[in-house]
């Protein structure tokens, strides 16, 4: 109902509108490279399942380091990057290991999210989440991390998880199993 309200105040975008609600699974990434090239291989997927999909690169939503003294920046990124994440579709997040533990674009926005947006929790709460990462080493740490990370944010993380490394790429069934587990 909300959905449909906001549209009737804020004139109707059929292409917005689209974009923001009513995909059938959101990508997110950051770093690019091997995470990117995942995340448009789980797209390719989705398209051919003919369902639809978008793919949320956190690096292009440029936003100071987030500390005390600028929490009162104005951030229109961070207002186009929380238009980007609503709705009710699940997310594919896709993130490298850093030093054994996530990336900071994506602490950074978390953070961001987490003191600017005041129904931060709608964002993250009972969302079917699937994780994966595709890092120069196995991504064991950042699988944990993220896994934990969700679970205290209330998503629903599935038990299948992309990883995509050297030594053994992420397959077709397993991207499908995934996509599956959320429903696709």
């Amino acid at each position: 109902m909300y959905f449909f309200r906001e549209i009737a105040n804020a004139g109707f975008n059929r292409k917005t509108a689209r974009h923001r609600n009513m995909e059938d699974l959101k990508i997110i990434v950051t770093s690019g490279g091997r995470n990117l090239d995942l995340g448009k291989r789980v797209k390719s997927l989705v398209e051919g399942m003919g369902k639809t999909s978008s793919i949320i690169e956190l690096d292009n939503y440029e936003m100071p380091i987030y500390t005390r003294a600028n929490k009162n920046a104005k951030l229109e990124h961070l207002r186009r990057l929380i238009q980007d994440l609503e709705g009710a579709a699940p997310w594919i997040v896709l993130l490298p290991e850093y030093n054994g533990g996530l990336p900071p674009v994506w602490i950074n926005a978390l953070t961001w999210i987490s003191v600017d947006y005041e129904d931060f929790r709608s964002l993250f709460n009972r969302r079917k989440v699937a994780i994966g990462t595709a890092s120069g080493g196995h991504g064991w740490k950042a699988l944990a991390a993220m896994r934990e990370q969700f679970a205290h944010l209330g998503s629903d993380v599935v038990g299948r998880y992309l990883r995509d490394a050297k030594s053994s790429p992420a397959t077709e069934e397993s991207i499908k199993d995934a996509l599956s587990r959320l429903g696709l």
